[in-house]
Protein backbone atom coordinates (compact mmCIF):
# COMPACT_ATOMS: atom_id res chain seq x y z
CA UNK A 1 0.00 0.00 0.00
CA UNK A 2 2.43 2.63 -1.47
CA UNK A 3 -0.11 4.91 -1.42
CA UNK A 4 -3.46 5.18 0.36
CA UNK A 5 -5.87 5.44 -2.73
CA UNK A 6 -4.86 2.63 -3.94
CA UNK A 7 -6.81 0.27 -1.87
CA UNK A 8 -10.49 1.93 -3.21
CA UNK A 9 -11.74 0.02 -5.33
CA UNK A 10 -10.29 -3.21 -4.20
CA UNK A 11 -11.78 -6.04 -1.59
CA UNK A 12 -10.68 -5.89 1.73
CA UNK A 13 -11.89 -9.02 3.49
CA UNK A 14 -16.22 -8.90 3.53
CA UNK A 15 -15.41 -4.83 2.76
CA UNK A 16 -15.25 -3.24 -0.83
CA UNK A 17 -13.30 0.24 -0.03
CA UNK A 18 -15.16 3.15 -1.56
CA UNK A 19 -13.16 6.47 -0.61
CA UNK A 20 -10.07 7.16 1.17
CA UNK A 21 -11.10 9.26 4.21
CA UNK A 22 -8.40 10.18 6.47
CA UNK A 23 -5.30 9.78 7.22
CA UNK A 24 -4.07 8.92 11.07
CA UNK A 25 -1.51 8.74 13.15
CA UNK A 26 -0.94 5.36 12.52
CA UNK A 27 -3.71 3.76 10.72
CA UNK A 28 -5.36 5.07 7.18
CA UNK A 29 -9.30 5.29 7.03
CA UNK A 30 -11.26 4.14 4.65
CA UNK A 31 -15.14 4.28 3.84
CA UNK A 32 -16.50 0.45 2.71
CA UNK A 33 -19.34 -0.60 2.01
CA UNK A 34 -20.13 -4.66 3.02
CA UNK A 35 -22.53 -6.22 0.90
CA UNK A 36 -24.62 -9.62 1.23
CA UNK A 37 -27.39 -11.79 0.23
CA UNK A 38 -31.17 -10.58 -0.34
CA UNK A 39 -29.36 -6.69 -1.21
CA UNK A 40 -28.04 -6.29 2.13
CA UNK A 41 -25.44 -3.58 2.41
CA UNK A 42 -24.00 -1.56 5.54
CA UNK A 43 -21.37 1.38 5.62
CA UNK A 44 -18.23 1.16 7.75
CA UNK A 45 -14.82 2.54 8.00
CA UNK A 46 -12.08 0.37 7.57
CA UNK A 47 -8.97 1.75 9.97
CA UNK A 48 -6.22 -0.15 8.46
CA UNK A 49 -2.66 0.08 10.17
CA UNK A 50 -0.07 1.78 8.07
CA UNK A 51 2.70 -0.93 6.89
CA UNK A 52 5.36 0.94 8.78
CA UNK A 53 3.50 -0.08 11.84
CA UNK A 54 2.17 -3.05 10.55
CA UNK A 55 5.80 -4.97 10.34
CA UNK A 56 6.04 -4.39 14.48
CA UNK A 57 4.92 -7.60 15.73
CA UNK A 58 4.44 -6.38 19.39
CA UNK A 59 2.00 -3.62 18.28
CA UNK A 60 0.41 -5.78 15.93
CA UNK A 61 -0.64 -8.42 18.75
CA UNK A 62 -1.57 -5.51 20.71
CA UNK A 63 -3.50 -3.33 18.36
CA UNK A 64 -5.55 -6.62 17.55
CA UNK A 65 -6.45 -7.96 21.09
CA UNK A 66 -7.23 -4.56 22.26
CA UNK A 67 -9.61 -4.17 19.33
CA UNK A 68 -11.08 -7.62 19.58
CA UNK A 69 -11.93 -6.76 23.45
CA UNK A 70 -13.48 -3.37 22.08
CA UNK A 71 -15.51 -4.93 19.58
CA UNK A 72 -17.46 -6.45 22.88
CA UNK A 73 -18.88 -2.64 23.92
CA UNK A 74 -22.13 -1.88 23.23
CA UNK A 75 -23.65 1.41 24.47
CA UNK A 76 -25.05 3.87 22.52
CA UNK A 77 -21.97 6.59 23.43
CA UNK A 78 -19.34 4.56 21.98
CA UNK A 79 -18.52 3.68 18.46
CA UNK A 80 -19.27 0.31 17.50
CA UNK A 81 -16.69 -2.41 16.40
CA UNK A 82 -17.63 -4.65 14.04
CA UNK A 83 -14.66 -6.86 12.80
CA UNK A 84 -11.13 -7.33 13.40
CA UNK A 85 -9.09 -9.00 11.12
CA UNK A 86 -5.68 -9.56 9.64
CA UNK A 87 -6.22 -10.30 5.58
CA UNK A 88 -3.28 -10.93 3.29
CA UNK A 89 -0.86 -8.86 5.99
CA UNK A 90 -3.67 -6.12 6.23
CA UNK A 91 -4.38 -5.52 9.86
CA UNK A 92 -7.55 -3.47 9.76
CA UNK A 93 -10.64 -2.77 12.47
CA UNK A 94 -14.36 -2.56 10.52
CA UNK A 95 -15.83 0.09 12.43
CA UNK A 96 -19.83 2.11 12.71
CA UNK A 97 -19.80 4.85 10.32
CA UNK A 98 -20.72 8.04 12.19
CA UNK A 99 -22.14 11.22 9.77
CA UNK A 100 -21.31 13.55 12.34
CA UNK A 101 -18.31 15.95 13.39
CA UNK A 102 -15.95 16.30 16.13
CA UNK A 103 -16.10 18.14 19.39
CA UNK A 104 -12.77 20.13 18.08
CA UNK A 105 -14.53 20.73 14.69
CA UNK A 106 -18.00 22.10 16.49
CA UNK A 107 -16.13 24.46 18.30
CA UNK A 108 -13.84 25.71 15.12
CA UNK A 109 -16.89 25.63 13.25
CA UNK A 110 -19.37 27.75 15.92
CA UNK A 111 -16.62 30.79 16.63
CA UNK A 112 -16.26 30.84 13.12
CA UNK A 113 -19.85 31.50 12.55
CA UNK A 114 -20.68 33.38 16.09
CA UNK A 115 -22.63 30.13 16.98
CA UNK A 116 -20.51 28.65 20.03
CA UNK A 117 -21.50 25.50 21.41
CA UNK A 118 -24.34 26.71 23.89
CA UNK A 119 -23.45 25.55 27.69
CA UNK A 120 -26.84 23.35 27.86
CA UNK A 121 -25.28 21.64 24.95
CA UNK A 122 -21.41 21.28 25.82
CA UNK A 123 -22.50 19.65 29.23
CA UNK A 124 -25.17 17.42 27.54
CA UNK A 125 -22.17 16.09 24.93
CA UNK A 126 -19.89 15.76 28.22
CA UNK A 127 -22.72 13.58 29.92
CA UNK A 128 -22.78 11.25 26.98
CA UNK A 129 -19.68 10.85 27.11
CA UNK A 130 -18.95 10.17 30.82
CA UNK A 131 -22.00 7.59 30.29
CA UNK A 132 -19.51 5.74 27.34
CA UNK A 133 -16.84 5.41 29.29
CA UNK A 134 -18.67 4.14 32.45
CA UNK A 135 -19.76 1.18 30.33
CA UNK A 136 -16.35 0.29 29.47
CA UNK A 137 -14.72 0.73 33.07
CA UNK A 138 -17.46 -1.12 34.22
CA UNK A 139 -17.78 -4.06 31.48
CA UNK A 140 -18.19 -6.96 32.70
CA UNK A 141 -17.16 -10.70 31.50
CA UNK A 142 -19.48 -13.93 31.17
CA UNK A 143 -18.23 -14.55 34.16
CA UNK A 144 -19.08 -11.43 36.02
CA UNK A 145 -15.56 -10.66 36.37
CA UNK A 146 -14.75 -6.68 35.76
CA UNK A 147 -13.04 -5.95 32.89
CA UNK A 148 -11.52 -2.26 32.85
CA UNK A 149 -11.35 -0.90 29.79
CA UNK A 150 -9.35 2.40 29.49
CA UNK A 151 -9.28 4.74 26.62
CA UNK A 152 -6.72 6.57 27.63
CA UNK A 153 -6.73 9.09 24.93
CA UNK A 154 -9.95 11.25 25.70
CA UNK A 155 -9.62 14.28 23.46
CA UNK A 156 -11.40 16.52 21.53
CA UNK A 157 -10.57 14.52 18.27
CA UNK A 158 -11.80 10.96 19.93
CA UNK A 159 -15.50 12.48 20.63
CA UNK A 160 -17.89 12.71 17.83
CA UNK A 161 -21.02 14.06 17.76
CA UNK A 162 -23.29 12.78 15.31
CA UNK A 163 -26.16 14.84 13.41
CA UNK A 164 -28.70 13.05 15.10
CA UNK A 165 -27.21 14.61 18.51
CA UNK A 166 -25.55 11.24 20.14
CA UNK A 167 -22.14 11.52 21.50
CA UNK A 168 -20.00 8.53 20.41
CA UNK A 169 -16.54 7.88 21.55
CA UNK A 170 -13.70 6.72 18.84
CA UNK A 171 -10.67 4.74 19.02
CA UNK A 172 -11.34 2.09 21.79
CA UNK A 173 -8.96 -0.27 21.25
CA UNK A 174 -6.54 1.96 19.14
CA UNK A 175 -5.06 3.74 22.18
CA UNK A 176 -2.98 1.25 23.81
CA UNK A 177 -0.94 0.36 20.61
CA UNK A 178 -0.51 4.39 20.19
CA UNK A 179 1.19 4.58 23.53
CA UNK A 180 3.59 1.70 22.92
CA UNK A 181 4.64 3.36 19.49
CA UNK A 182 5.06 6.67 21.40
CA UNK A 183 7.17 4.93 23.84
CA UNK A 184 9.28 3.33 21.76
CA UNK A 185 9.95 6.46 20.20
CA UNK A 186 10.75 7.94 23.58
CA UNK A 187 7.34 9.91 23.74
CA UNK A 188 4.75 9.73 26.53
CA UNK A 189 1.61 8.24 25.58
CA UNK A 190 -1.14 10.26 24.88
CA UNK A 191 -2.09 13.92 24.37
CA UNK A 192 -0.17 16.31 26.04
CA UNK A 193 -2.43 18.99 26.76
CA UNK A 194 -5.06 16.31 27.69
CA UNK A 195 -2.93 13.72 29.64
CA UNK A 196 -3.40 13.02 33.81
CA UNK A 197 -0.57 13.73 35.77
CA UNK A 198 -0.19 10.06 36.64
CA UNK A 199 0.29 9.37 33.05
CA UNK A 200 2.68 12.66 32.79
CA UNK A 201 5.22 10.66 35.68
CA UNK A 202 4.83 7.35 33.89
CA UNK A 203 2.66 5.57 36.55
CA UNK A 204 0.53 3.22 35.69
CA UNK A 205 -3.02 4.50 34.57
CA UNK A 206 -6.28 3.11 35.36
CA UNK A 207 -10.24 4.41 34.77
CA UNK A 208 -9.55 7.87 36.87
CA UNK A 209 -6.74 9.07 34.08
CA UNK A 210 -9.88 8.93 31.23
CA UNK A 211 -11.93 11.27 34.00
CA UNK A 212 -9.14 13.70 34.63
CA UNK A 213 -9.32 14.16 30.54
CA UNK A 214 -12.74 14.51 30.26
CA UNK A 215 -12.49 17.26 32.88
CA UNK A 216 -10.17 19.44 31.12
CA UNK A 217 -12.71 18.64 28.20
CA UNK A 218 -15.69 20.21 30.33
CA UNK A 219 -13.08 23.03 31.60
CA UNK A 220 -12.62 24.31 28.20
CA UNK A 221 -16.23 23.99 26.38
CA UNK A 222 -17.92 25.37 29.55
CA UNK A 223 -15.49 28.26 29.38
CA UNK A 224 -14.49 28.82 25.72
CA UNK A 225 -10.68 28.94 26.86
CA UNK A 226 -8.15 26.03 27.01
CA UNK A 227 -6.96 25.03 30.27
CA UNK A 228 -3.28 23.57 29.09
CA UNK A 229 -1.39 25.07 25.95
CA UNK A 230 1.93 25.07 24.97
CA UNK A 231 5.12 23.04 24.45
CA UNK A 232 4.71 19.64 25.22
CA UNK A 233 7.47 19.80 28.15
CA UNK A 234 5.64 23.11 29.14
CA UNK A 235 2.29 21.61 29.73
CA UNK A 236 3.26 18.38 31.36
CA UNK A 237 5.24 20.31 33.93
CA UNK A 238 2.49 22.36 34.74
CA UNK A 239 -0.30 19.59 34.82
CA UNK A 240 1.73 17.44 37.54
CA UNK A 241 2.39 20.68 39.47
CA UNK A 242 0.06 24.03 38.75
CA UNK A 243 -3.34 24.38 40.40
CA UNK A 244 -6.36 24.74 38.25
CA UNK A 245 -7.62 28.17 38.62
CA UNK A 246 -11.57 27.56 38.97
CA UNK A 247 -14.03 28.61 36.70
CA UNK A 248 -15.63 31.73 38.82
CA UNK A 249 -12.14 32.88 38.68
CA UNK A 250 -12.28 33.26 34.95
CA UNK A 251 -15.94 33.66 34.58
CA UNK A 252 -17.58 35.36 37.96
CA UNK A 253 -21.13 34.28 36.55
CA UNK A 254 -20.11 30.45 36.41
CA UNK A 255 -22.28 28.30 38.12
CA UNK A 256 -20.88 27.54 41.63
CA UNK A 257 -22.33 23.89 41.01
CA UNK A 258 -20.79 23.46 37.65
CA UNK A 259 -17.60 24.24 39.32
CA UNK A 260 -17.64 21.63 42.00
CA UNK A 261 -18.04 18.83 39.12
CA UNK A 262 -15.21 20.28 36.98
CA UNK A 263 -12.96 20.89 40.06
CA UNK A 264 -13.71 17.46 41.47
CA UNK A 265 -12.76 15.78 37.77
CA UNK A 266 -9.82 17.59 37.77
CA UNK A 267 -7.97 16.78 41.45
CA UNK A 268 -4.70 15.96 40.84
CA UNK A 269 -4.46 12.86 43.17
CA UNK A 270 -6.54 10.03 41.24
CA UNK A 271 -8.05 9.11 44.99
CA UNK A 272 -9.13 12.87 45.42
CA UNK A 273 -10.90 12.84 41.49
CA UNK A 274 -14.34 11.06 41.01
CA UNK A 275 -13.97 7.58 41.50
CA UNK A 276 -16.52 6.54 38.55
CA UNK A 277 -17.20 8.20 35.17
CA UNK A 278 -20.95 7.05 36.07
CA UNK A 279 -21.29 9.31 39.20
CA UNK A 280 -19.55 12.56 36.77
CA UNK A 281 -22.65 11.68 34.71
CA UNK A 282 -24.86 11.85 37.04
CA UNK A 283 -23.86 14.99 38.86
CA UNK A 284 -24.12 16.58 35.26
CA UNK A 285 -27.19 15.66 34.40
CA UNK A 286 -28.50 16.63 38.02
CA UNK A 287 -27.25 19.86 37.18
CA UNK A 288 -28.93 20.31 34.01
CA UNK A 289 -32.25 19.49 35.82
CA UNK A 290 -32.08 21.51 38.63
CA UNK A 291 -30.62 24.54 36.70
CA UNK A 292 -33.47 24.35 34.17
CA UNK A 293 -31.21 24.07 31.03
CA UNK A 294 -32.85 21.61 28.28
CA UNK A 295 -30.53 19.75 25.92
CA UNK A 296 -30.86 16.12 24.53
CA UNK A 297 -30.09 14.56 21.07
CA UNK A 298 -32.67 16.27 19.20
CA UNK A 299 -31.92 19.37 20.35
CA UNK A 300 -28.37 18.71 19.83
CA UNK A 301 -29.32 17.59 16.46
CA UNK A 302 -31.03 20.31 15.04
CA UNK A 303 -27.91 22.83 16.42
CA UNK A 304 -25.76 20.54 14.53
CA UNK A 305 -28.02 20.87 11.09
CA UNK A 306 -27.88 24.60 11.59
CA UNK A 307 -24.50 24.88 12.64
CA UNK A 308 -22.96 23.10 10.00
CA UNK A 309 -25.21 23.89 6.83
CA UNK A 310 -24.54 24.36 3.20
CA UNK A 311 -24.23 28.19 3.20
CA UNK A 312 -23.17 28.39 7.09
CA UNK A 313 -19.49 29.20 6.50
CA UNK A 314 -17.46 29.41 3.46
CA UNK A 315 -17.12 26.51 1.61
CA UNK A 316 -13.31 24.34 2.07
CA UNK A 317 -13.26 25.10 5.43
CA UNK A 318 -10.50 22.37 7.11
CA UNK A 319 -11.68 19.82 9.73
CA UNK A 320 -9.46 19.25 12.60
CA UNK A 321 -7.21 16.48 12.38
CA UNK A 322 -4.61 14.64 14.47
CA UNK A 323 -2.19 17.67 13.15
CA UNK A 324 -4.89 20.08 15.10
CA UNK A 325 -6.01 17.52 18.34
CA UNK A 326 -6.60 20.05 20.77
CA UNK A 327 -9.62 22.69 20.87
CA UNK A 328 -8.92 26.10 19.08
CA UNK A 329 -9.88 29.33 20.71
CA UNK A 330 -8.83 32.13 18.53
CA UNK A 331 -11.58 34.13 19.36
CA UNK A 332 -13.13 35.41 22.66
CA UNK A 333 -16.85 33.09 22.93
CA UNK A 334 -20.08 35.39 21.43
CA UNK A 335 -22.45 36.53 23.45
CA UNK A 336 -24.62 33.38 23.26
CA UNK A 337 -21.86 31.76 25.39
CA UNK A 338 -23.43 33.66 28.40
CA UNK A 339 -23.85 31.72 31.51
CA UNK A 340 -27.64 33.34 33.01
CA UNK A 341 -29.40 31.57 35.39
CA UNK A 342 -32.46 29.46 34.20
CA UNK A 343 -36.21 31.18 34.71
CA UNK A 344 -38.40 30.72 37.26
CA UNK A 345 -41.37 27.99 37.00
CA UNK A 346 -43.89 30.95 37.27
CA UNK A 347 -42.84 32.76 35.16
CA UNK A 348 -42.22 30.51 32.57
CA UNK A 349 -45.92 29.78 33.25
CA UNK A 350 -47.60 33.41 32.72
CA UNK A 351 -49.20 34.41 29.29
CA UNK A 352 -46.78 35.95 26.87
CA UNK A 353 -46.56 40.01 27.45
CA UNK A 354 -46.97 42.31 24.40
CA UNK A 355 -43.62 43.60 23.00
CA UNK A 356 -42.62 47.18 24.66
CA UNK A 357 -42.60 50.29 22.70
CA UNK A 358 -39.47 52.84 22.87
CA UNK A 359 -36.47 52.60 24.10
CA UNK A 360 -37.75 49.63 26.13
CA UNK A 361 -38.32 47.43 23.67
CA UNK A 362 -34.90 47.46 22.80
CA UNK A 363 -33.74 45.79 25.60
CA UNK A 364 -31.76 42.26 25.43
CA UNK A 365 -32.14 39.27 26.75
CA UNK A 366 -28.92 39.38 28.28
CA UNK A 367 -27.46 39.96 31.70
CA UNK A 368 -26.64 43.30 32.38
CA UNK A 369 -24.80 44.21 35.68
CA UNK A 370 -25.39 47.76 36.66
CA UNK A 371 -23.67 49.44 40.05
CA UNK A 372 -26.07 51.13 42.35
CA UNK A 373 -24.08 54.02 41.19
CA UNK A 374 -25.63 54.12 37.94
CA UNK A 375 -29.13 52.43 38.54
CA UNK A 376 -31.14 55.78 38.88
CA UNK A 377 -29.75 56.27 34.82
CA UNK A 378 -30.17 53.17 34.00
CA UNK A 379 -34.16 53.26 34.90
CA UNK A 380 -34.12 56.20 32.97
CA UNK A 381 -32.61 54.70 29.78
CA UNK A 382 -35.59 52.38 29.96
CA UNK A 383 -38.60 54.52 30.46
CA UNK A 384 -41.03 55.11 27.44
CA UNK A 385 -40.18 58.73 25.79
CA UNK A 386 -44.39 59.06 25.95
CA UNK A 387 -44.56 58.40 29.77
CA UNK A 388 -46.00 61.70 31.57
CA UNK A 389 -44.06 62.56 34.56
CA UNK A 390 -46.77 63.41 37.13
CA UNK A 391 -45.28 64.68 40.75
CA UNK A 392 -47.16 63.64 43.70
CA UNK A 393 -47.84 65.90 46.81
CA UNK A 394 -45.24 64.15 48.91
CA UNK A 395 -42.75 66.82 47.32
CA UNK A 396 -44.36 69.84 49.27
CA UNK A 397 -41.68 71.02 51.85
CA UNK A 398 -42.11 70.32 55.27
CA UNK A 399 -42.76 73.92 55.81
CA UNK A 400 -46.16 74.12 54.02
CA UNK A 401 -47.39 70.86 56.01
CA UNK A 402 -46.83 72.50 59.51
CA UNK A 403 -48.37 75.95 58.79
CA UNK A 404 -51.88 74.15 57.57
CA UNK A 405 -51.75 72.13 60.52
CA UNK A 406 -51.52 74.98 62.50
CA UNK A 407 -54.55 76.98 60.83
CA UNK A 408 -56.66 74.25 61.22
CA UNK A 409 -56.00 73.94 64.91
CA UNK A 410 -56.05 77.70 65.38
CA UNK A 411 -59.41 77.33 63.36
CA UNK A 412 -61.08 74.39 65.20
CA UNK A 413 -60.08 75.94 68.78
CA UNK A 414 -62.29 79.60 67.45
CA UNK A 415 -65.13 77.51 66.68
CA UNK A 416 -65.06 75.47 70.10
CA UNK A 417 -64.20 79.23 71.78
CA UNK A 418 -67.65 80.54 70.16
CA UNK A 419 -69.42 77.66 70.78
CA UNK A 420 -68.92 77.62 74.69
CA UNK A 421 -69.44 81.52 74.61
Amino acid sequence: MANPGDLVGRQVGRYAVVSHLASGGMAELYIARQESVGGFEKQVVLKILQPKYAKNARVVTMFLDEARLAAKLNHPAIVHVYDVADERGLKYIAMEYIHGETIADIVKRGLAVDRYLPLEHAIHIVSQTAAGLAYAHERKEADGKVVRIVHRDISPTNILVSYEGQTEIVDFGIARAQDELREEAGILPGKASYMSPEQVRGEGVDHRSDIFALGIILYELTLCQRLYRGPADAVMKRIVSERVQPPTAIRRDYPAALEQIVMRALEKRPDHRYQTAQKMHDDLEEFLNESGLRSGNRRVAIYMKELFAADAAGAGEERAGDEQEALDFDRRAPLSMRIEPAAEPDRERRAPQPPATGVAAARVSAPVVLSTSHAPLAEAAVRPEATPVVRRAGGRSRGSWIFVATFIVLAIGAMVFLTLR
